[in-house]
């Protein structure tokens, strides 16, 4: 019994759709996915301005049993990585946050051309003034930083040291706070800054 041209165009479609998948799949095979080339976000925001890279900027985090990392009125101090892809050498100027009375900059704030500024916590405390007619002491403060005559020739100073002061509200993990760098060459950009993660795992006690 034949068929009926009915079925048999309905057999031929069904092979057309078939030899087009097997046809797009030979295109794909051998390719390399979008998702197979992600890698991980960092923990801290990323910018760029210029020759001027920011990576990992974040605030330091602070242990507390409040939900604030940094209370309201409190300082705030960044850590973060600036890279100059440029020859010349370039300098932060200046930041601001609208969430701050003021943004302190200290430090060594030249980024070198090719080099890396590290951006890290807190200046170090001043050393006390010896009292009059007390010797001082010969051996450096632990938390000194070295001076570039001190240092090896592969390794750099520490860097510099940007803290948020007097911040007009909680600084809480989860959230992003916006910070604007002003860079002599590069021009400036505004990075949102995240709270990074704790240095330690946190410590829960045993159950009885």
């Amino acid at each position: 019994m034949s068929r009926s041209p009915r079925t048999r165009r309905t057999g031929v479609a069904a092979i057309g759709v078939v030899i087009g998948a097997l046809a797009l799949a030979g295109c794909g095979a051998g390719q390399i996915t979008q998702t197979s080339t992600q890698v991980a976000a960092v923990s801290g925001a990323q910018a760029n301005v210029g020759a001027i890279a920011i990576r990992d900027a974040q605030f330091e985090y602070a242990a507390t049993t409040n939900a604030s990392v940094y209370p309201r009125g409190g300082d705030a101090p960044l850590d973060m990585t600036i890279v100059n892809s440029a020859a010349a050498d370039d300098r932060l100027v200046s930041a601001s946050s609208p969430v701050a009375q003021s943004v302190k900059v200290s430090g060594n704030t030249t980024i070198a051309g090719g080099r890396v500024l590290l951006v890290k916590g807190q200046p170090a405390a001043a050393a006390p003034v010896p009292a009059a007619g007390a010797t001082a002491s010969a051996t450096p403060s632990a938390s000194a930083a070295p001076t570039s005559a001190e240092l090896a020739p592969n390794e750099e100073p520490t860097g510099a040291n940007i803290v948020l002061i007097g911040v007009n509200q909680e600084i809480r993990p989860g959230l992003n706070y916006p910070v604007t760098l002003t860079f002599q060459k590069a021009g400036t950009v505004t990075v949102n800054v995240p709270v990074g993660n704790p240095t330690t795992p946190r410590t829960e006690s045993a159950s009885e």
